[in-house]
């Protein structure tokens, strides 16, 4: 049994601890951060799952670099973003409609492309600084011909409102924060800065 099995074996708590210590142990390395920009990139492009999840705990752990965890957080949230637009400006019918009928979001798909029409960039804002999955918009904008530059500065405003601001509660308020995103309740008065 590796030394991973038998942390979680040995129960929740020690499972909880050691990935704890992971996550701080990624927030120190570059190899970590390039793993976090590349979760962030495959989140804005085909796993809808919010990242918050995962870099919540990862501020938590090491505050000191949570402004660089949201910093390639938000890189590589806006690479997923543009790669997506592209995939649908240049190749629409042949990769992004398939995309669009595998995640079910036909009639979806379309009422954002009417709402483009009416006004993108803040189809673009809302949508991003939502938990809703962006893969839809960043479709419609490019199969929309959306201008790409206002679709950039949308999605990097938004996003960043987003990884900043969850920062800033994490320095605000400490682990309780990110014991909320893990789905736990926070504990009063716990690690709450003087």
């Amino acid at each position: 049994m590796t030394k991973t099995e038998q942390q979680t074996a040995s129960g929740p708590k020690s499972a909880m601890k050691y990935a704890q210590k992971r996550l701080a142990q990624l927030a120190e390395g570059r190899k970590g951060l390039w793993g976090i920009s590349g979760a962030s990139f495959l989140e804005t492009t085909i796993i809808p799952i919010p990242i918050e999840i995962i870099i919540a705990p990862i501020m938590a752990a090491s505050r000191t670099r949570g402004f660089i965890v949201a910093t390639v957080t938000l890189a590589g949230s806006v690479a997923g973003a543009l790669a997506l637009y592209l995939l649908a400006r240049v190749l629409f019918d042949d990769v992004a409609q398939p995309l669009i009928d595998l995640l079910g979001g036909q009639q979806e798909f379309k009422d954002l492309q009417d709402k483009f029409e009416q006004g993108g960039f803040w189809v673009v804002f809302a949508i991003s600084i939502t938990p809703v999955p962006m893969q839809l918009a960043a479709l419609a904008a490019g199969a929309a011909s959306y201008p790409v530059w206002l679709f950039v500065i949308a999605i990097t405003a938004s996003r960043a409102l987003r990884y900043y601001g969850l920062w800033l509660l994490v320095l605000g308020f400490g682990t309780g924060i990110a014991r909320i995103f893990e789905g736990r309740k926070p504990k009063l008065g716990a690690d709450h800065p003087s």
